[in-house]
């Protein structure tokens, strides 16, 4: 269906709300975008309604917890096509109705939301074309200044900050749920596992843009947060419809200059300081 020059865009978690308006802005604009879901059926759905509209996008099933199923895909795309060059992270999970949660969710919550930008890294990354974009879907949450606990807010700022020590702060505040609410509360506040999933997700943002350059690589990475945009996730509440959630993600994927590199974005399209 596609040569090997056509631009290839994936969206990670697209069946619906911001991923999937993300989806149909790119395939507005790129030759190959392929919506991802976990869930066959969900995505199959998701893409008949786009077909609906005109468009074209592709479906392969992709549950970025499972190292198997990611692998699957990484394999379909290099066999498919000469690379990825437009990769939004945009799969998450939160459960908007408790903000006090038990170990068993806090590690399923960060699974999704950033142990799997780990194996995406190691799996995907190697298929990135030479002058790609990556896009980390981030929150206002993803701040810095979400976090309460100092020896983190003295590390995560580091030049040197390393993906181990990413790794270890995310660990630190699993531990501090098996410690008991007061202790995963003072690490950040009500709906603390989110915080620091996103927290994490925008630090290895920075990581990962510094490596490429040492890598000599023109890609791009960068995070973005979207706004609160009214989606099954805050239960339909928020100031954005999900459309509009996409505006600056999109603005990521397409539009901005490639000398963009490492910085946090918000919904508007400007950068702001991660760690103020």
């Amino acid at each position: 269906m596609y040569n090997m020059e056509t631009k290839v865009a994936v969206v990670t978690g697209s069946n619906k709300g911001i991923g999937f308006e993300i989806v149909k802005g790119l395939c507005r604009k790129i030759g190959a975008v392929y919506l991802t879901a976990r869930n066959e059926e969900r995505g199959r759905e998701a893409v008949e309604k786009l077909e609906k509209l005109g468009l074209r996008p592709l479906f392969h099933v992709l549950d970025v917890t499972d190292e198997t199923s990611i692998q699957e895909f990484a394999n379909y795309i290099s066999t498919h096509h000469a690379g990825i060059d437009i990769l939004v992270n945009n799969a998450g999970i939160l459960d908007f109705d408790k903000s006090v949660t038990s170990y068993e969710d806090a590690k399923r919550l960060m699974d999704t939301n950033f142990y799997s930008l780990l194996s995406i890294s190691k799996i995907l990354y190697p298929l990135l074309s030479n002058n790609a974009r990556v896009i980390n879907m981030s929150s206002d949450w993803g701040l810095l200044s979400n976090i309460r606990k100092q020896v983190w807010l003295d590390t995560l700022v580091k030049d040197n900050l390393t993906t181990v020590e990413i790794s270890q702060f995310v660990e630190d505040f699993l531990q501090a749920v098996k410690n008991g609410k007061n202790s995963f509360v003072s690490f950040a506040g009500h709906y603390s596992d989110y915080k620091v999933s996103k927290v994490a997700m925008s630090a290895l943002t920075f990581v990962q843009q510094k490596e490429f350059i040492k890598q000599g690589k023109d890609i791009s990475v960068n995070c973005v947060h979207p706004g609160f945009v009214k989606t099954d996730m805050t239960k339909g509440m928020g100031d954005f419809s999900p459309e509009r959630g996409a505006k600056a993600p999109l603005y990521l994927a397409v539009d901005a200059p490639q000398s963009l590199k490492g910085t946090f974005v918000w919904h508007d399209c400007h950068q702001v300081n991660w760690d103020d």
